[in-house]
């Protein structure tokens, strides 16, 4: 999906940039301490960036399409990667947690597992990830051509044990951009296995 954040990165940008993201945030930043460090894979616009950055974490974005990269970096303050999620050795970085919202919703099941598993290599010990995937089931193509992979909760669950990563917790949501599509929000931790919270 490079080319397609690449070639439309204006319009994605201008479509994701104004939504409030607190939603999904607020969870996510209940669980970190004052002045975390944060990557948020898949950054987009930067919006969830900034978010972050105004309530006092030390985020920085990875993104893969350089013109969205780049626009992400301008609207948030913040540093930016280019870079892919499956190429890049997550094992040179380091820290307390990861955030990515959308961005494994087009790759294929069975990367995912290798994929959590280099994720780990770049969490500080105690380290939180956040994932939120698509619900439902196969995949589905959208009106602009892209090709998204459906989750069904219990599926994921079973992906995430075996990659030794814990649910702290897990949540449903609605899609931001209010399409009526149904999202699963999971909160998960290195080797803790945690009791599923609503």
């Amino acid at each position: 999906m490079t080319d397609y954040y690449q070639k439309e990165c204006g319009r994605y940008f201008e479509r994701t940039v104004g939504l409030d993201p607190s939603p999904i945030l607020e969870p996510f930043a209940a669980r970190l301490a004052k002045g975390a460090t944060v990557v948020d894979i898949g950054c987009g616009s930067g919006r969830d960036l900034l978010w972050l950055k105004q309530r006092g974490f030390l985020p920085f974005g990875m993104e893969r399409a350089p013109d969205l990269a780049a626009l992400a970096e301008k609207h948030s303050g913040c540093r930016v990667i280019v870079a892919d999620l499956q190429g890049f050795d997550f094992s040179t970085i380091a820290v307390d947690a990861m955030l990515l919202t959308g961005s494994l919703v087009h790759l294929e099941r069975r990367h995912l597992s290798p994929l959590l598993e280099n994720l780990v290599k770049g969490l500080n010990p105690g380290g939180l990830i956040s994932i939120s995937m698509k619900q439902g089931r196969g995949t589905r193509i959208d009106d602009e051509g892209r090709r998204f992979v459906l989750w069904e909760e219990e599926a994921l669950g079973r992906v995430f044990a075996d990659a030794g990563l814990g649910v702290v917790a897990v949540r449903g949501a609605s899609s931001l951009l209010e399409t009526g599509e149904a999202w699963i929000n999971f909160y998960l931790k290195a080797d803790v296995p945690g009791e599923v919270l609503r």
